[in-house]
Formats: structure tokens, sequence, C-alpha cells
């Protein structure tokens, strides 16, 4: 995500969600990038109308792996959760495709992989879960081949396409991720490991 472009609409849309005016030092591509992933994680756990425990201890580990101990950004984190549930972002695709914009193909991977997480949390993924992770991605704009790998990895279900596998490994890669705060290069490395263990 280009840093220097993040556009009054998206500036707007944080405002809006966070319900505050957010300071110059707030608006960030990771909280950007945060307020996307918060939108998809709900979705996944709201969709199938059931919130497993483990589904609220993924996003909450989520949560604070990106958190990283800031206590300005922890307050900031639980306002857009506030937010994100109030005005359902998760079923606005309007508002998730503001928000991800300008995100790199290797940036909407995490984020849909990070939603098939999710979606794997309480050891099963349901049927609604897959269909709406599989429709975000495809409106994200994501090859379609690299969601299937997710698909097939997490549902155990399906022929995997090895060379489709090959290219999701090279976006996850953490190197494609070192111009970011780190916390997404250790967020690519911790999906990547998952994936391969798969």
């Amino acid at each position: 995500m280009d840093t220097t472009t993040i556009t009054s609409e998206v500036v707007e849309l944080l405002c809006r969600i966070s319900r505050q005016k957010l300071r110059e030092q707030d608006i960030t591509p990771l909280v950007v990038f945060l307020t996307a992933l918060i939108s998809i994680l709900r979705g996944v756990m709201i969709i199938d109308r059931t919130i497993a425990v483990e589904e609220e201890e993924r996003l909450q580990k989520t949560l604070k792996a990106f958190a990283s101990g800031d206590p300005d950004r922890i307050e900031l984190i639980q306002r857009l959760v506030k937010g994100v549930s109030k005005q359902q972002v998760y079923f606005n695709p309007t508002e998730l495709l503001t928000l991800t914009a300008l995100f790199s193909e290797s940036e909407k991977l995490l984020l849909i992989g990070s939603g098939y997480e999710m979606s794997a949390a309480d050891g099963h993924i349901d049927l609604r879960e897959q269909m709406y992770l599989q429709s975000m991605g495809n409106r994200l704009g994501l090859d379609s081949r690299h969601i299937a790998v997710l698909d097939t990895l997490f549902t155990k279900e399906g022929t995997l396409d090895s060379e489709a596998f090959g290219e999701v490994q090279a976006l996850l890669d953490p190197s494609e991720f070192e111009s970011r705060d780190q916390v997404f290069a250790k967020a690519a490395k911790h999906l990547l490991a998952l994936l391969l263990r798969k």
C-alpha cells in the first residue's frame, strides 16, 4: 500500500468507523489494513450466525499482534472493532473496496488468508464462511487460483494446484512486506508457516 496516497475517502471512512476525528499520526497504512482485517474477520465470525469462543480468541490474538503493545493503537483498535460491528462494514463491499483500493496483491492475499485462518479456528469451515471469503477475495480482485489454494489448504478438499501454490508462497514471502511495519512481515510469516503445515 502506497503510504502517500491514503485518500480523503479512506480518511473519512476511518473517522466514521472509529466515530472520532483521527489525528494525522493515526492514519497509517497499518490502521487502514487493520480496519479491513477487522472487517473480514468479523464477517467470517458473523456469517454463520455462531461466534465460537475459538473465533473470539483468534480475533483477540490477531489484534494483539498488530497492536504491538502501543496503548494509543490498542484504544484505536477497540474503537475500530466496535465501529466495524456497529456499521457492519463486513457486509458493505463498497467500504471494503475503499479500504483496500491501494493494497498490493500480497496484502490482499494476507487479508483473505487471515480470514481463512479465522474460519478454521473452531475446527470447521462453515460453507457460508467459505462462500463469504471466496466472494470477498473475488471482489478484491485476487487471482481465483490463489483463492482456490487457500480454500483447498484450509478445507482439505479438492486438488492443490502446485503452480498456484508456489505463486501464493511468493506473494506471502515476508520480504514482500519489508517496506511496511514489521508486523506485516510477521503476519505473512505466520500465515505462510500455517499453509506449509496444511
